[in-house]
């Protein structure tokens, strides 16, 4: 492959990787603060439902990140059509 060809996967790969790292640190700090007004409430109860509460918080930090893809995704294809995509084929 042409330097020009593996310089330009490199520089989307970091990108999108800057791009997923903004949107999960948003979707973190989006779970927490529903955590803290009251959205998510821990349960008061047994230890056996403090556990279950959990995969509740994931499911709702997940469903925070996913709804980020989107942009990510536009902003991943923008960059790529301004870097050109016939830089992206390997010759």
């Amino acid at each position: 492959m042409r330097p020009e060809t593996i310089a330009a996967w490199t520089q989307l790969y970091a990108a999108v990787g800057l791009l997923a790292a903004i949107c999960s640190i948003c979707a973190l700090l989006k779970t927490i603060h529903d955590i803290r007004t009251g959205v998510i409430s821990p349960p008061a109860g047994a230890s056996l439902l403090k556990l279950l509460w959990f995969p509740k918080v994931w499911l709702h930090f997940q469903l925070s990140y996913f709804c980020g893809f989107p942009s990510i995704l536009a902003i991943a294809i923008l960059y790529a059509h301004y870097i050109g995509f016939a830089e992206f084929i390997p010759s």
